[in-house]
């Protein structure tokens, strides 16, 4: 059974992280519906622009990861990010990359072009995005955003889910004594914790339970994210 060192164990938390906040994200998008008031434009503009900067940062976590056997992430992810008329799975992959880029680097306002139906807004995805340099352009592979997320949320998730499966992470444990030492630590060099709570706290006894159980409720918590989100309308 695979024993998870602190860097992978954090790396996951991380990953959890990202995946539940592109879920927040997206769930805060679809609230709005018409008429929007200019506050309101604008907090559905920064919910559409956090779904992508949170599912590329994780997706960017789990492929740069090295010391966490994940499995073939990246050629997996491309074989199945496609859809008729894009069968080019790695283009379709860096026109979100290349859609995150362009909102955090350049302000693209991705909610600036929208159809009505009914009273929701139908946010036209931008139809070519270029990296950085302009050298390359990379096509939508859907008429409206909705398209683009529904297809990376019944992609992304379930392919990082099958890698780290795949590489028995779901199923690893964690160095308890490691974990002992590093909650110490924490106590020891922490600024805002009263010496006497310091004190008391290094004295108690600690449990491997404790740590097992966390990180228990954390995997739970990273399956959870790693589902597809299930409110789109």
């Amino acid at each position: 059974m695979t024993t998870l060192n602190a860097v992978n164990r954090d790396m996951l938390y991380s990953l959890s992280w990202y995946m539940s906040a592109r879920k927040t994200a997206l769930r805060s998008a679809l609230s709005f519906r018409m008429p929007l008031s200019v506050q309101e434009a604008m907090d559905m503009r920064v919910h559409y622009s956090g779904y992508f900067l949170n599912l590329v940062a994780a997706i960017d976590l789990i492929r740069d990861t090295t010391t966490l056997p994940s499995g073939n992430f990246k050629s997996l992810l491309y074989s199945r990010l496609v859809c008729d008329g894009f069968q080019d799975g790695e283009a379709n992959y860096f026109y979100i990359r290349e859609l995150r880029n362009a909102v955090v680097h350049r302000g693209l306002d991705i909610t600036s072009d929208q159809h009505f139906d009914g009273d929701f807004p139908m946010i036209l995805a931008p139809l070519e995005v270029q990296n950085h340099a302009r050298t390359k352009t990379f096509a939508t592979f859907g008429k409206y955003l909705l398209h683009v997320i529904e297809k990376c949320e019944s992609v992304v998730g379930s392919v990082m889910f099958d890698c780290l499966k795949a590489a028995g992470i779901f199923d690893a444990t964690i160095d308890t004594l490691a974990a002992a030492a590093e909650y110490r630590a924490a106590i020891q060099s922490s600024s805002s914790m009263p010496e006497d709570v310091k004190a008391n706290l290094l004295a108690a006894e600690f449990k491997p339970e404790w740590t097992e159980g966390a990180h228990d409720a954390e995997m739970m918590r990273l399956r959870a994210a790693l589902s597809p989100c299930c409110t789109l309308p």
